[in-house]
Protein backbone atom coordinates (compact mmCIF):
# COMPACT_ATOMS: atom_id res chain seq x y z
CA UNK A 1 0.00 0.00 0.00
CA UNK A 2 1.18 3.76 -0.47
CA UNK A 3 -0.50 5.18 2.28
CA UNK A 4 1.07 7.46 5.08
CA UNK A 5 -2.62 8.75 6.39
CA UNK A 6 -2.88 8.60 10.55
CA UNK A 7 -4.30 6.17 11.72
CA UNK A 8 -5.93 8.17 14.39
CA UNK A 9 -7.29 10.63 11.96
CA UNK A 10 -8.66 7.97 10.11
CA UNK A 11 -10.11 5.50 12.95
CA UNK A 12 -12.25 9.25 13.85
CA UNK A 13 -13.16 9.42 9.99
CA UNK A 14 -14.55 6.52 10.14
CA UNK A 15 -16.63 6.58 12.78
CA UNK A 16 -18.72 9.01 10.46
CA UNK A 17 -20.27 6.55 8.65
CA UNK A 18 -23.67 7.17 8.35
CA UNK A 19 -24.69 11.23 9.03
CA UNK A 20 -26.91 13.62 8.12
CA UNK A 21 -27.04 14.94 4.07
CA UNK A 22 -23.88 17.49 4.59
CA UNK A 23 -24.96 20.78 4.67
CA UNK A 24 -21.64 22.66 4.37
CA UNK A 25 -21.68 22.81 0.19
CA UNK A 26 -24.36 21.74 -2.35
CA UNK A 27 -24.56 18.04 -3.28
CA UNK A 28 -23.94 17.85 -6.60
CA UNK A 29 -25.95 15.10 -8.62
CA UNK A 30 -27.22 15.25 -12.05
CA UNK A 31 -29.03 17.94 -11.69
CA UNK A 32 -29.98 18.25 -15.62
CA UNK A 33 -31.60 14.69 -15.19
CA UNK A 34 -34.35 16.78 -12.76
CA UNK A 35 -36.17 14.54 -10.48
CA UNK A 36 -35.86 11.19 -11.05
CA UNK A 37 -37.84 7.95 -9.51
CA UNK A 38 -35.64 4.25 -8.32
CA UNK A 39 -37.40 1.23 -9.84
CA UNK A 40 -40.60 0.65 -8.67
CA UNK A 41 -40.65 -1.53 -5.73
CA UNK A 42 -43.98 -3.65 -4.57
CA UNK A 43 -45.19 -4.74 -0.87
CA UNK A 44 -42.41 -3.79 1.19
CA UNK A 45 -39.59 -3.15 -0.91
CA UNK A 46 -39.19 -6.63 -1.79
CA UNK A 47 -39.81 -7.51 -5.75
CA UNK A 48 -39.99 -4.88 -8.60
CA UNK A 49 -43.30 -4.33 -10.13
CA UNK A 50 -43.71 -5.69 -14.01
CA UNK A 51 -41.80 -3.77 -16.26
CA UNK A 52 -45.60 -4.19 -18.34
CA UNK A 53 -47.30 -1.82 -15.22
CA UNK A 54 -47.76 2.04 -16.00
CA UNK A 55 -48.18 3.92 -13.40
CA UNK A 56 -49.48 7.48 -12.38
CA UNK A 57 -47.05 9.41 -10.71
CA UNK A 58 -47.80 13.32 -9.09
CA UNK A 59 -45.26 15.82 -7.22
CA UNK A 60 -47.97 18.16 -4.68
CA UNK A 61 -45.16 20.81 -4.34
CA UNK A 62 -45.64 23.12 -1.35
CA UNK A 63 -49.24 22.48 -0.74
CA UNK A 64 -50.12 23.51 -3.67
CA UNK A 65 -50.26 22.49 -6.95
CA UNK A 66 -48.41 19.60 -8.69
CA UNK A 67 -45.33 20.21 -9.84
CA UNK A 68 -45.23 16.59 -11.79
CA UNK A 69 -48.53 15.39 -13.73
CA UNK A 70 -47.37 12.48 -15.63
CA UNK A 71 -47.05 8.75 -16.06
CA UNK A 72 -43.92 6.75 -15.55
CA UNK A 73 -43.10 4.00 -17.82
CA UNK A 74 -40.58 1.14 -18.71
CA UNK A 75 -37.86 2.17 -21.13
CA UNK A 76 -36.50 -0.79 -22.72
CA UNK A 77 -33.40 0.71 -24.39
CA UNK A 78 -32.14 2.90 -21.76
CA UNK A 79 -32.70 -0.10 -18.75
CA UNK A 80 -34.81 2.44 -16.69
CA UNK A 81 -38.35 4.21 -15.75
CA UNK A 82 -38.90 7.44 -17.82
CA UNK A 83 -41.62 9.70 -17.83
CA UNK A 84 -44.60 8.85 -20.11
CA UNK A 85 -44.51 12.11 -21.65
CA UNK A 86 -41.01 13.00 -21.83
CA UNK A 87 -40.33 16.17 -19.66
CA UNK A 88 -37.62 17.25 -17.14
CA UNK A 89 -38.82 18.46 -13.54
CA UNK A 90 -36.28 20.23 -12.01
CA UNK A 91 -36.32 20.49 -7.93
CA UNK A 92 -37.63 23.50 -7.37
CA UNK A 93 -37.08 24.80 -3.91
CA UNK A 94 -39.37 23.78 -1.38
CA UNK A 95 -41.49 21.00 -0.22
CA UNK A 96 -42.36 17.66 -3.14
CA UNK A 97 -44.62 14.98 -2.04
CA UNK A 98 -44.42 12.57 -4.21
CA UNK A 99 -47.25 10.06 -4.65
CA UNK A 100 -48.48 7.02 -7.48
CA UNK A 101 -50.75 4.72 -8.30
CA UNK A 102 -51.22 1.82 -11.33
CA UNK A 103 -52.57 3.66 -14.46
CA UNK A 104 -52.53 0.24 -16.18
CA UNK A 105 -51.16 -3.18 -16.54
CA UNK A 106 -50.69 -5.52 -19.52
CA UNK A 107 -53.85 -4.24 -21.75
CA UNK A 108 -56.37 -3.06 -19.00
CA UNK A 109 -56.81 0.23 -17.27
CA UNK A 110 -57.60 1.45 -13.76
CA UNK A 111 -59.82 4.07 -15.37
CA UNK A 112 -61.82 1.22 -17.36
CA UNK A 113 -61.37 -1.26 -13.89
CA UNK A 114 -63.09 1.65 -11.85
CA UNK A 115 -65.14 3.71 -14.56
CA UNK A 116 -65.85 7.37 -14.13
CA UNK A 117 -65.31 9.23 -10.92
CA UNK A 118 -61.69 7.59 -10.53
CA UNK A 119 -59.97 11.23 -9.53
CA UNK A 120 -56.86 13.41 -7.82
CA UNK A 121 -57.12 16.27 -5.82
CA UNK A 122 -54.55 17.57 -4.15
CA UNK A 123 -52.80 14.43 -2.21
CA UNK A 124 -56.05 12.70 -2.15
CA UNK A 125 -56.90 9.81 -4.69
CA UNK A 126 -60.69 8.79 -4.86
CA UNK A 127 -62.02 5.79 -6.05
CA UNK A 128 -65.62 5.46 -7.31
CA UNK A 129 -68.05 2.68 -5.90
CA UNK A 130 -66.66 -1.01 -7.52
CA UNK A 131 -68.59 -3.96 -6.82
CA UNK A 132 -66.46 -7.34 -7.06
CA UNK A 133 -67.01 -10.62 -8.29
CA UNK A 134 -65.36 -13.75 -10.00
CA UNK A 135 -67.07 -12.31 -13.25
CA UNK A 136 -65.41 -8.90 -13.65
CA UNK A 137 -61.51 -8.43 -14.41
CA UNK A 138 -59.11 -9.80 -12.09
CA UNK A 139 -57.24 -6.04 -11.79
CA UNK A 140 -53.97 -5.80 -8.84
CA UNK A 141 -54.76 -2.49 -8.53
CA UNK A 142 -51.42 -0.53 -6.52
CA UNK A 143 -50.75 2.61 -4.42
CA UNK A 144 -47.82 3.60 -3.58
CA UNK A 145 -46.36 5.14 0.13
CA UNK A 146 -45.78 9.12 -0.19
CA UNK A 147 -42.11 10.32 -0.34
CA UNK A 148 -41.55 13.61 0.99
CA UNK A 149 -38.41 15.64 0.29
CA UNK A 150 -37.59 18.84 0.64
CA UNK A 151 -34.47 21.03 -0.98
CA UNK A 152 -33.63 22.24 2.23
CA UNK A 153 -32.66 18.71 3.10
CA UNK A 154 -30.12 19.29 -0.02
CA UNK A 155 -31.52 15.04 -1.37
CA UNK A 156 -31.80 15.13 -4.64
CA UNK A 157 -31.66 11.12 -5.08
CA UNK A 158 -33.72 9.33 -7.02
CA UNK A 159 -36.83 8.97 -5.45
CA UNK A 160 -37.86 5.37 -4.41
CA UNK A 161 -41.28 4.15 -4.73
CA UNK A 162 -43.13 1.35 -2.64
CA UNK A 163 -46.09 0.08 -3.95
CA UNK A 164 -49.06 -1.67 -1.93
CA UNK A 165 -51.85 -4.03 -2.82
CA UNK A 166 -55.16 -2.28 -2.24
CA UNK A 167 -57.33 -5.53 -2.41
CA UNK A 168 -56.83 -8.89 -0.30
CA UNK A 169 -56.79 -12.35 -2.25
CA UNK A 170 -59.14 -14.89 -1.21
CA UNK A 171 -59.68 -18.67 -1.78
CA UNK A 172 -62.56 -20.67 -0.44
CA UNK A 173 -63.17 -24.40 -0.67
CA UNK A 174 -65.84 -26.77 0.99
CA UNK A 175 -65.46 -30.45 1.65
CA UNK A 176 -66.28 -33.22 3.64
CA UNK A 177 -63.72 -33.61 6.74
CA UNK A 178 -61.05 -35.91 5.92
CA UNK A 179 -61.72 -37.00 9.72
CA UNK A 180 -65.03 -38.33 9.09
CA UNK A 181 -65.47 -41.98 10.08
CA UNK A 182 -65.94 -44.57 7.14
CA UNK A 183 -70.17 -45.31 6.52
CA UNK A 184 -71.67 -41.58 8.12
CA UNK A 185 -74.09 -40.57 5.60
CA UNK A 186 -73.08 -38.27 3.00
CA UNK A 187 -74.78 -35.34 3.30
CA UNK A 188 -77.25 -33.82 -0.32
CA UNK A 189 -75.72 -30.69 -1.68
CA UNK A 190 -77.69 -27.98 -3.16
CA UNK A 191 -75.16 -25.27 -2.87
CA UNK A 192 -72.55 -23.41 -1.06
CA UNK A 193 -71.94 -19.61 -1.91
CA UNK A 194 -71.21 -16.27 -0.55
CA UNK A 195 -74.62 -15.14 0.46
CA UNK A 196 -76.57 -11.68 -0.18
CA UNK A 197 -75.09 -9.97 2.73
CA UNK A 198 -71.72 -10.41 2.12
CA UNK A 199 -70.69 -6.42 1.13
CA UNK A 200 -68.79 -6.72 -2.40
CA UNK A 201 -68.86 -2.92 -3.17
CA UNK A 202 -66.94 0.11 -1.92
CA UNK A 203 -66.25 3.64 -2.41
CA UNK A 204 -62.20 4.46 -1.20
CA UNK A 205 -60.58 7.57 -0.66
CA UNK A 206 -56.00 7.24 -0.74
CA UNK A 207 -54.75 10.19 1.22
CA UNK A 208 -51.26 10.42 0.66
CA UNK A 209 -49.79 11.82 3.97
CA UNK A 210 -46.45 13.80 4.57
CA UNK A 211 -45.80 11.33 7.79
CA UNK A 212 -44.76 9.04 4.60
CA UNK A 213 -48.11 6.72 4.84
CA UNK A 214 -51.13 6.33 3.22
CA UNK A 215 -54.47 7.05 4.83
CA UNK A 216 -56.87 4.36 3.05
CA UNK A 217 -60.65 4.55 3.49
CA UNK A 218 -63.15 2.74 2.54
CA UNK A 219 -66.98 4.17 2.12
CA UNK A 220 -70.83 3.11 1.31
CA UNK A 221 -70.23 -0.57 1.97
CA UNK A 222 -73.20 -2.60 -0.31
CA UNK A 223 -74.32 -6.05 -1.43
CA UNK A 224 -74.25 -5.35 -4.68
CA UNK A 225 -75.71 -8.55 -6.68
CA UNK A 226 -73.97 -11.98 -5.94
CA UNK A 227 -70.00 -12.76 -6.15
CA UNK A 228 -70.44 -15.81 -8.54
CA UNK A 229 -73.33 -17.35 -10.43
CA UNK A 230 -73.95 -19.69 -8.39
CA UNK A 231 -74.42 -23.67 -9.02
CA UNK A 232 -77.26 -25.28 -7.94
CA UNK A 233 -75.54 -29.35 -7.30
CA UNK A 234 -78.94 -30.36 -7.47
CA UNK A 235 -79.06 -32.36 -3.84
CA UNK A 236 -75.69 -34.74 -4.98
CA UNK A 237 -74.91 -36.77 -3.09
CA UNK A 238 -71.97 -35.84 -1.00
CA UNK A 239 -69.27 -38.01 1.44
CA UNK A 240 -65.84 -38.41 2.63
CA UNK A 241 -63.83 -38.65 -0.57
CA UNK A 242 -65.64 -36.58 -2.88
CA UNK A 243 -63.97 -33.90 -4.56
CA UNK A 244 -63.55 -30.56 -2.64
CA UNK A 245 -66.25 -27.23 -4.16
CA UNK A 246 -64.42 -24.10 -5.05
CA UNK A 247 -66.63 -21.95 -3.13
CA UNK A 248 -65.67 -18.84 -5.70
CA UNK A 249 -65.84 -20.23 -8.97
CA UNK A 250 -68.81 -22.61 -8.24
CA UNK A 251 -67.05 -25.86 -9.55
CA UNK A 252 -65.66 -29.12 -8.15
CA UNK A 253 -61.66 -28.71 -8.35
CA UNK A 254 -58.87 -30.33 -6.21
CA UNK A 255 -57.26 -26.48 -6.37
CA UNK A 256 -58.57 -23.59 -5.44
CA UNK A 257 -58.26 -20.34 -7.48
CA UNK A 258 -57.77 -16.74 -5.93
CA UNK A 259 -60.04 -13.92 -6.42
CA UNK A 260 -59.35 -9.96 -5.14
CA UNK A 261 -61.66 -8.53 -2.71
CA UNK A 262 -62.42 -5.40 -0.94
CA UNK A 263 -60.53 -5.28 2.74
CA UNK A 264 -63.23 -6.47 5.21
CA UNK A 265 -63.52 -6.41 8.97
CA UNK A 266 -64.92 -8.90 11.40
CA UNK A 267 -68.32 -7.84 11.17
CA UNK A 268 -68.33 -7.69 7.61
CA UNK A 269 -67.34 -11.31 7.89
CA UNK A 270 -70.35 -12.43 10.12
CA UNK A 271 -72.77 -15.35 8.92
CA UNK A 272 -71.53 -14.50 4.92
CA UNK A 273 -71.15 -18.14 3.84
CA UNK A 274 -74.25 -20.28 3.29
CA UNK A 275 -74.63 -24.37 2.47
CA UNK A 276 -77.83 -25.55 1.34
CA UNK A 277 -78.08 -29.35 1.70
CA UNK A 278 -80.49 -32.53 2.83
CA UNK A 279 -80.00 -35.21 5.03
CA UNK A 280 -80.80 -38.80 4.09
CA UNK A 281 -84.69 -39.31 5.21
CA UNK A 282 -85.44 -35.72 6.33
CA UNK A 283 -88.96 -34.66 5.45
CA UNK A 284 -90.77 -31.39 6.07
CA UNK A 285 -93.48 -31.67 8.57
CA UNK A 286 -95.70 -29.70 7.29
CA UNK A 287 -95.38 -30.71 3.29
CA UNK A 288 -93.68 -34.07 3.33
CA UNK A 289 -91.08 -32.73 1.38
CA UNK A 290 -87.56 -33.36 1.42
CA UNK A 291 -85.96 -31.03 3.90
CA UNK A 292 -83.69 -28.43 2.65
CA UNK A 293 -81.25 -27.14 5.46
CA UNK A 294 -79.17 -23.84 5.32
CA UNK A 295 -76.59 -23.55 7.38
CA UNK A 296 -75.20 -19.64 7.32
CA UNK A 297 -71.74 -19.65 8.71
CA UNK A 298 -69.03 -17.08 9.78
CA UNK A 299 -65.34 -16.85 8.99
CA UNK A 300 -63.17 -17.58 12.05
CA UNK A 301 -63.83 -15.27 15.20
CA UNK A 302 -61.06 -12.33 14.46
CA UNK A 303 -61.11 -12.59 11.08
CA UNK A 304 -60.81 -9.40 8.84
CA UNK A 305 -59.28 -8.92 5.45
CA UNK A 306 -56.33 -6.56 4.99
CA UNK A 307 -54.93 -5.74 1.65
CA UNK A 308 -51.62 -7.15 0.16
CA UNK A 309 -52.67 -10.16 2.34
CA UNK A 310 -53.78 -13.80 1.03
CA UNK A 311 -56.06 -15.75 2.54
CA UNK A 312 -57.30 -19.55 1.90
CA UNK A 313 -60.02 -20.96 3.92
CA UNK A 314 -61.60 -24.08 3.85
CA UNK A 315 -65.03 -25.36 5.14
CA UNK A 316 -66.17 -28.75 6.55
CA UNK A 317 -68.28 -30.78 7.56
CA UNK A 318 -68.43 -33.75 9.62
CA UNK A 319 -71.29 -35.32 11.69
CA UNK A 320 -73.77 -32.27 11.55
CA UNK A 321 -71.26 -29.81 12.46
CA UNK A 322 -69.78 -27.11 9.84
CA UNK A 323 -65.97 -25.90 10.20
CA UNK A 324 -63.96 -22.75 8.52
CA UNK A 325 -60.56 -23.24 8.50
CA UNK A 326 -58.07 -20.30 7.63
CA UNK A 327 -54.64 -19.81 6.72
CA UNK A 328 -53.26 -16.82 6.06
CA UNK A 329 -50.43 -16.70 2.53
CA UNK A 330 -47.78 -14.65 1.39
CA UNK A 331 -49.29 -12.34 -1.18
CA UNK A 332 -47.44 -14.83 -4.44
CA UNK A 333 -45.99 -16.41 -1.54
CA UNK A 334 -42.86 -14.53 -1.33
CA UNK A 335 -43.74 -11.34 -1.09
CA UNK A 336 -44.69 -9.72 2.38
CA UNK A 337 -41.95 -11.84 4.14
CA UNK A 338 -39.53 -12.27 1.63
CA UNK A 339 -35.98 -12.85 3.65
CA UNK A 340 -33.27 -10.42 3.06
CA UNK A 341 -31.82 -13.92 0.87
CA UNK A 342 -34.35 -13.02 -1.34
CA UNK A 343 -35.18 -9.20 -1.54
CA UNK A 344 -34.27 -7.40 -4.49
CA UNK A 345 -31.61 -4.65 -4.17
CA UNK A 346 -32.75 -1.46 -3.90
CA UNK A 347 -30.34 1.90 -3.57
CA UNK A 348 -30.79 5.13 -4.64
CA UNK A 349 -27.74 7.67 -5.24
CA UNK A 350 -27.40 10.70 -3.52
CA UNK A 351 -24.53 12.41 -4.82
CA UNK A 352 -21.01 14.74 -3.98
CA UNK A 353 -20.04 17.07 -1.46
CA UNK A 354 -19.37 19.97 -3.83
CA UNK A 355 -17.08 21.38 -1.39
CA UNK A 356 -15.12 18.23 -1.53
CA UNK A 357 -14.17 17.66 -5.25
CA UNK A 358 -15.10 18.62 -8.46
CA UNK A 359 -17.92 16.95 -10.31
CA UNK A 360 -17.57 17.24 -14.60
CA UNK A 361 -20.19 14.19 -16.08
CA UNK A 362 -18.76 11.16 -14.55
CA UNK A 363 -15.18 12.55 -13.67
CA UNK A 364 -15.04 13.55 -9.86
CA UNK A 365 -11.83 15.05 -9.32
CA UNK A 366 -9.92 15.90 -5.75
CA UNK A 367 -10.01 19.52 -4.56
CA UNK A 368 -6.94 20.98 -2.90
CA UNK A 369 -7.12 23.21 0.79
CA UNK A 370 -5.60 26.26 1.35
CA UNK A 371 -2.28 24.69 2.08
CA UNK A 372 -2.48 22.75 -1.33
CA UNK A 373 -2.91 19.18 0.24
CA UNK A 374 -5.78 17.10 -1.46
CA UNK A 375 -9.26 17.07 0.64
CA UNK A 376 -11.49 13.83 1.32
CA UNK A 377 -14.16 12.83 -1.53
CA UNK A 378 -17.16 13.03 -0.08
CA UNK A 379 -20.36 10.84 -1.63
CA UNK A 380 -23.35 9.60 -0.74
CA UNK A 381 -26.02 6.89 -1.19
CA UNK A 382 -28.91 5.07 0.51
CA UNK A 383 -29.57 1.67 0.52
CA UNK A 384 -33.48 0.87 0.84
CA UNK A 385 -32.72 -3.68 0.09
CA UNK A 386 -31.89 -5.99 1.10
CA UNK A 387 -32.52 -5.19 4.57
CA UNK A 388 -29.80 -7.02 5.87
CA UNK A 389 -27.13 -7.05 4.02
CA UNK A 390 -23.03 -6.25 3.67
CA UNK A 391 -22.21 -3.45 0.99
CA UNK A 392 -18.90 -3.31 -0.45
CA UNK A 393 -17.14 0.14 -2.42
CA UNK A 394 -14.18 -1.36 -4.56
CA UNK A 395 -11.96 0.55 -6.27
CA UNK A 396 -11.17 -0.47 -9.95
CA UNK A 397 -7.43 0.40 -11.74
CA UNK A 398 -4.91 1.81 -9.58
CA UNK A 399 -6.50 1.49 -6.09
CA UNK A 400 -3.17 1.18 -3.51
CA UNK A 401 -3.32 5.20 -5.15
CA UNK A 402 -6.69 5.38 -2.68
CA UNK A 403 -8.15 4.81 0.81
CA UNK A 404 -11.85 4.50 1.66
CA UNK A 405 -13.48 4.97 4.83
CA UNK A 406 -15.35 3.11 5.97
CA UNK A 407 -13.22 0.28 5.09
CA UNK A 408 -13.50 -3.33 6.39
CA UNK A 409 -10.04 -2.85 8.44
CA UNK A 410 -7.80 -5.12 6.19
CA UNK A 411 -7.85 -3.76 2.70
CA UNK A 412 -7.85 0.11 3.34
CA UNK A 413 -8.86 0.61 -0.86
CA UNK A 414 -12.48 -1.19 -0.32
CA UNK A 415 -15.27 0.21 1.79
CA UNK A 416 -17.42 -1.83 3.63
CA UNK A 417 -20.11 -1.87 6.41
CA UNK A 418 -23.57 -3.62 7.54
CA UNK A 419 -27.03 -3.03 6.49
CA UNK A 420 -29.82 -4.18 9.50
CA UNK A 421 -31.08 -3.48 12.67
CA UNK A 422 -28.37 -5.00 15.08
CA UNK A 423 -26.40 -2.21 17.28
CA UNK A 424 -24.12 -0.57 14.82
CA UNK A 425 -25.45 -1.36 12.11
CA UNK A 426 -26.86 1.25 9.14
CA UNK A 427 -30.56 1.52 9.12
CA UNK A 428 -32.40 0.89 5.72
CA UNK A 429 -32.76 4.50 3.82
CA UNK A 430 -30.12 5.90 5.84
CA UNK A 431 -28.07 8.11 4.11
CA UNK A 432 -24.61 6.38 3.99
CA UNK A 433 -20.94 9.04 3.35
CA UNK A 434 -18.02 7.72 2.61
CA UNK A 435 -14.81 9.06 1.72
CA UNK A 436 -11.94 8.53 -0.60
CA UNK A 437 -8.40 9.73 0.33
CA UNK A 438 -5.13 10.41 -1.66
CA UNK A 439 -2.21 10.77 -0.89
CA UNK A 440 0.00 14.23 -1.70
CA UNK A 441 2.69 12.03 -1.68
CA UNK A 442 1.62 10.16 -5.27
CA UNK A 443 0.09 13.32 -6.91
CA UNK A 444 1.81 12.80 -10.59
CA UNK A 445 4.00 15.94 -11.36
CA UNK A 446 3.04 18.88 -13.45
CA UNK A 447 2.73 17.57 -16.92
CA UNK A 448 2.16 14.15 -16.00
CA UNK A 449 -0.87 12.30 -16.58
CA UNK A 450 -3.38 12.48 -13.87
CA UNK A 451 -4.19 8.76 -11.86
CA UNK A 452 -7.96 7.84 -12.05
CA UNK A 453 -9.74 4.94 -10.83
CA UNK A 454 -13.38 3.54 -11.57
CA UNK A 455 -15.75 2.73 -8.39
CA UNK A 456 -17.97 -0.62 -8.45
CA UNK A 457 -20.61 -1.10 -5.46
CA UNK A 458 -22.24 -4.00 -4.23
CA UNK A 459 -24.36 -5.95 -1.78
CA UNK A 460 -23.70 -9.28 0.28
CA UNK A 461 -27.57 -10.43 1.69
CA UNK A 462 -27.05 -12.05 5.12
CA UNK A 463 -27.18 -15.55 3.56
CA UNK A 464 -24.41 -15.26 1.12
CA UNK A 465 -25.90 -13.79 -1.72
CA UNK A 466 -24.18 -11.21 -3.98
CA UNK A 467 -25.11 -8.56 -6.58
CA UNK A 468 -24.05 -5.52 -8.09
CA UNK A 469 -25.52 -2.17 -7.27
CA UNK A 470 -24.17 -0.35 -9.89
CA UNK A 471 -27.45 -0.49 -12.12
CA UNK A 472 -28.99 1.62 -8.90
CA UNK A 473 -26.23 3.72 -7.90
CA UNK A 474 -24.27 4.20 -10.88
CA UNK A 475 -27.17 4.44 -13.90
CA UNK A 476 -26.00 6.62 -15.57
CA UNK A 477 -22.64 5.66 -16.07
CA UNK A 478 -19.10 4.44 -13.91
CA UNK A 479 -17.76 7.39 -12.02
CA UNK A 480 -13.97 8.19 -12.69
CA UNK A 481 -12.01 9.17 -9.25
CA UNK A 482 -9.14 11.52 -10.74
CA UNK A 483 -5.81 12.72 -8.66
CA UNK A 484 -4.77 15.76 -10.77
CA UNK A 485 -1.00 16.17 -10.87
CA UNK A 486 0.79 19.03 -9.33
Amino acid sequence: MRKKHNIAILAALAALTVLPACNQGEIVTETSSGIRFAAPRQTKATDAVSNDDVFQVRDWYNGGRYHIDNTLVWDQTNTRWNYGTPTNYEWSGGSHLFFSWLDHSDSYSTTAFFGTGLSASGNTLTLPAKALSTSVAQYDFKYSNPVLRSTAANDYSDVPLVFNHLFAQVAISFQISNQTPNGEQPIFLHGVYLNDDFLNSKETTITFNENGTADVAFSNATAAGPVSARTDFGGMSYGKGATPIDVLSQRQSTSKDFYYFWPATEAELFEVIDVVYQMEGETDPVTGDPLIRTSRLSFPKGTKWLGGHKYSYTVTYMGGIFKVENTVMDWNYTELSASAENQSAMASWIGWDSESCTVSGHDITFKTDEQGRLKPIHGMFKIFSPTQCTFHINMTQNADFYTLTPNDGTHVHTGSASIGPAAGDILPGVTIDFYIYADDDDRPAAGQPAISAGLTFSVQASGGREFSLDSELQRDGAYNIIIPSM
